[in-house]
């Protein structure tokens, strides 16, 4: 690639599995309502355009925004307007209660969002590419591996092997690679549904968790796509050489996948195929029960990963796996487990068969309608 060189292509990117990115904003007491068996994530926006609604609202704020009588509150609004909970709910789902028979108080997570609209930040993009070109070349992961092989190591002396390699925040090579915000989600493909922790030794299960996700389209009808670009700028490696010389090596690798854009391609392709046949074989050597359905999704995801021409497919977003996150090429054996606990404080981890659970969505009340989290098909364009 010539130093002065620019790779610029569009992205194309539509889910195949439930994608949540996080906006950090959790959907409030208030904004739930239990009736009877059922609990109702309120939709607000709505409920907010109806006049007679808000009037009486506001009329009993403080029952609302009192625990112990929000519901009834709520519930007597609803009755007294004669207004459906449902046409104004954006899901609903059986109740969850305690051992006392009292309904939980449930973590619902919001999809990051600006002005009621809905996109995938850039960074969240660029974050999970750089992982996979890490991935992807084995020396560089095998590095980051080796870290784990010192019992005594420090915080300190691990971002200094890293610096060595990558830079530091402000010289990073991959300073050099831009990726766009997404143009804005088709709405209705976001909804809440209903995420869970499965164990994959034994039939336990923590208590659910509601997300705001990003939904595959199921019918192969209409549009669900989003575009976002993405650049690299071999001049700012050039810049970044003459700074600190010991990233030669990094930036030779950068240069040399955004040589083209089959390069580039290929590389993200051997990445993902990397991660796909780890999750298959965690997967595979558990004893969940609706494992068959999740080996399926996976082979169908290799498939459209090895025969996607102008493409590859990525794992992004939030709770999609520790491997999705890292650059390990492999599981970590017991050692290395311990190691990451004690440099990162990781108390309840086991450190055999590391890790021991994963999330999965389920679309309905159907035991087999189920994915795993975050995975986009990503193609590119001129």
């Amino acid at each position: 690639m010539n130093k002065n060189s620019t790779f610029s292509k569009r992205m194309i990117i539509e889910p195949i599995s439930p994608v949540f990115i996080g906006s950090g904003e959790k959907v409030g007491k208030f904004e739930t309502l239990v009736a009877g068996n059922k609990t109702y994530i309120l939709n607000f926006d709505k409920l907010m355009e109806n006049d007679k609604f808000v009037e009486s609202f506001v009329e009993k704020m403080d029952e609302i925004l009192n625990p112990s009588t929000k519901d009834g509150a709520l519930k007597e609004i609803f009755d007294k307007l004669k207004m459906n909970i449902g046409d104004y709910s954006h899901t609903s789902f059986p109740t969850i209660c305690d051992k006392n028979g009292k309904p939980k108080t449930l973590q619902i997570s919001r999809f990051v969002h600006t002005a009621g609209r809905f996109y995938i930040p850039g960074s969240s993009i660029k974050g999970a590419i750089r992982t996979a070109l890490i991935k992807a070349n084995e020396a560089f992961a095998k590095r980051f591996e080796n870290v784990l092989n010192t019992p005594n190591i420090s915080k300190s002396e691990v971002n200094e092997i890293e610096d060595k390699v990558f830079g530091s925040a402000q010289l990073s090579p991959f300073k050099a690679l831009i990726i766009s915000d997404s143009s804005f989600i088709d709405k209705n493909y976001i909804k809440f549904k209903k995420v869970e922790v499965i164990h994959l030794e034994r039939p336990k299960q923590g208590i659910p968790q509601f997300f705001e996700v990003w939904l595959p389209e199921q019918r192969k009808t209409g549009s669900n796509k989003v575009e976002s670009r993405i650049t690299f700028k071999a001049d700012v490696l050039s810049k970044l050489l003459n700074q600190n010389g010991a990233m030669k090596e990094a930036i030779n690798y950068l240069m040399q996948v955004f040589e083209s854009e089959e390069n580039f391609i290929k590389t993200m392709k051997e990445a993902a195929r990397i991660l796909i046949e780890m999750e298959k074989q965690k997967i595979n050597d558990s004893n969940y029960q609706q494992k068959s359905e999740l080996l399926n999704f996976y082979n169908i995801l290799s498939k459209i990963n090895s025969e996607t021409k102008n493409g590859f497919v990525l794992r992004v977003g939030g709770h999609s796996g520790f491997y999705s996150k890292t650059a390990y090429r492999g599981f970590l054996q017991p050692k290395q487990v311990k190691v990451l606990k004690i440099l990162f404080g990781y108390k309840k981890v086991k450190e055999n068969n590391f890790p021991v659970t994963t999330r999965i969505v389920r679309l309905s009340e159907s035991p087999k309608d189920i994915l795993p989290v975050g995975w986009i098909k990503v193609e590119l364009l001129d």
